[in-house]
């Protein structure tokens, strides 16, 4: 293995990846700021971990959403030791799309579905980034979050049962 191989495979996970990573760091921490800040620390600590990646155990998406899932959460933890306003207390001002004129990374959700997810958990919001933004399996899903296939399967179920229950109010 050449000295560049890391260095490229982290690249190629970096172009294939990093729009997935943002937005479901976006949708567990609904602000962009914190979003982005995480994104590029999962691919800093991707890189430094680059030579425990192993492809036959799971999937590029399934080992960068477990770091993404880490890093959220020391995020979180962070923010409440300091005594920060929560970040779902402070609404996003505009609902544009993934990227503006510019080219920069935007909110990747719209003003409809961000009310939705304001008014769910972090773990229901950790659940949908992983199966929508990460496009992961049921099968990676369980395994990320330490359930049964079957388990993730009856939450799914129920979960997208409360999104539009939730949705009939908004």
């Amino acid at each position: 293995m050449s000295i560049d191989s890391p260095l490229m495979m982290l690249e190629a996970m970096y172009r294939k990846y990093f729009r997935r990573i943002y937005n479901y760091a976006y949708m567990r921490l609904l602000n962009r700021a914190a979003a982005e800040d995480v994104a590029q620390e999962v691919f800093l600590t991707a890189f430094t971990a680059m030579d425990r990646f192993d492809s036959s155990r799971g999937s590029g998406a399934a080992w960068l959403s477990r770091i993404a899932t880490n890093l959220v959460t020391d995020f979180q933890k962070r923010a409440r030791n300091y005594r920060e306003i929560s970040t779902g207390e402070v609404p996003e001002v505009s609902f544009e799309d993934s990227l503006d004129d510019e080219g920069t990374l935007g909110n990747p959700v719209n003003q409809r579905i961000y009310r939705i997810l304001q008014k769910l958990s972090d773990g229901e919001r950790e659940f949908l980034a992983l199966r929508y933004e990460m496009e992961l399996t049921n099968e990676e899903i369980a395994v990320n979050m330490g359930l049964s296939t079957n388990a993730v399967s009856h939450r799914y179920s129920r979960l997208l049962a409360k999104c539009r229950q939730i949705d009939g109010k908004t």
